[in-house]
């Protein structure tokens, strides 16, 4: 994101004298797309931290020189790479960010918003009606869709399982956990890690069993951890649960159908139990324009996709108390715009 502004555009942007617009609608968007280019046409990757000429990283990417050119400097632009008359390297970010060598690559995040952005064609259509006129997007996934997913999803998690975790007040006594659409299971890995008594079964769509089935291996995780294939809001619910987890599912869920979940949910914890959840909640960030953004942006995307919406933590509360939970809490994450509200049986 481009975050470094002269005093004089800060002053202009402040004052509106340079319109808003002219990134908002404009270069904001064409540097996103041009972010996913450079992954998927292969042109980051013939970048390292030492600088190569534009002709070399063109030919390495089978592209044209003019091209990889440009998609070079929207990357400098961002702060990706940096450039010295016609070469290019990465920065400290950009290696971090775009590198397949970089262990926290947000390279398939990347590549599935890129898949995102081609739905927004039909946007007005969904705002016309108020409803997403197609079936769900999880509907009509490839593989290759549910790969990009699934991967992107732990890009995500990855920069804040730890975090997240240290936020889940696990009782000495508890001993099994559900993880609704729980994907990879890297939270439930990194709560059982840190709860050795702790068994958490990972409830999701066949689809991504490969995805959990990887991360498991990955982690040595598999006294502690396992995967149900099933569809939690179709099936029956697995009973004297100590903890239920449902990590970015409520968004996914109109209010009537979030309600049909709590009360699942509650009724497979036992006395005592939490319902922990984990979503951009709106009001979180308070006046800040990047958790509005956040939550803004999310709502408009999930109601686009699949037919849901952010919620405030009232909202949570409303059908979680309606089903019998007695109290709730919300603890803010590091993320602008993420919180965990912690729901008590």
């Amino acid at each position: 994101m481009i975050y470094k502004f002269s005093l004089i555009e800060k002053i202009l942007l402040s004052n509106d004298i340079i319109p808003h617009p002219f990134a908002d609608a404009s270069s904001s968007v064409g540097l996103g797309f041009a972010l996913g280019s450079s992954v998927k046409l292969k042109i980051a990757d013939q970048l390292s931290m030492s600088f190569k000429d534009v002709g070399t990283i063109a030919k390495g990417a089978n592209v044209s020189e003019v091209g990889a050119e440009l998609i070079l400097d929207c990357l400098d632009a961002l702060g990706y790479v940096k450039k010295k008359g016609n070469q290019y390297a990465f920065t400290k970010r950009g290696f971090k960010n775009l590198s397949a060598s970089s262990p926290h690559n947000f390279r398939y995040f990347i590549l599935f918003c890129d898949y995102l952005y081609k739905g927004y064609l039909h946007l007005d259509e969904t705002i016309q009606l108020g409803r997403r006129a197609q079936s769900s997007m999880l509907e009509e996934m490839t593989d290759y869709e549910w790969e990009l997913f699934s991967r992107a999803m732990i890009d995500i998690s990855r920069t804040n399982f730890k975090e997240v975790a240290g936020k889940v007040p696990v009782a000495k006594s508890a001993q099994k956990m559900l993880d609704l659409g729980g994907s990879h299971g890297l939270y439930s890995i990194e709560l059982c890690k840190r709860n050795p008594d702790l068994k958490s079964t990972v409830v999701d769509l066949p689809p991504v069993k490969k995805y959990a089935d990887e991360c498991i291996a990955q982690y040595n995780a598999g006294k502690n951890v396992s995967f149900l294939a099933s569809d939690f809001m179709k099936d029956e619910l697995p009973k004297d649960n100590d903890i239920i987890l449902a990590f970015n599912i409520i968004h996914g869920l109109n209010p009537t159908e979030n309600e049909q979940l709590a009360k699942k949910v509650y009724n497979s914890l036992n006395s005592e139990g939490i319902y922990v959840i984990l979503d951009q909640i709106k009001g979180t960030g308070g006046s800040s324009q990047m958790s509005k953004a956040t939550t803004s942006y999310m709502a408009l995307n999930l109601l686009h996709q699949a037919g849901g919406k952010t919620y405030t933590k009232n909202d949570v509360d409303a059908f979680t108390q309606k089903v019998g939970f007695k109290s709730s809490v919300l603890k803010k994450l590091n993320a602008p715009g993420f919180g965990v509200i912690i729901c008590r049986k």
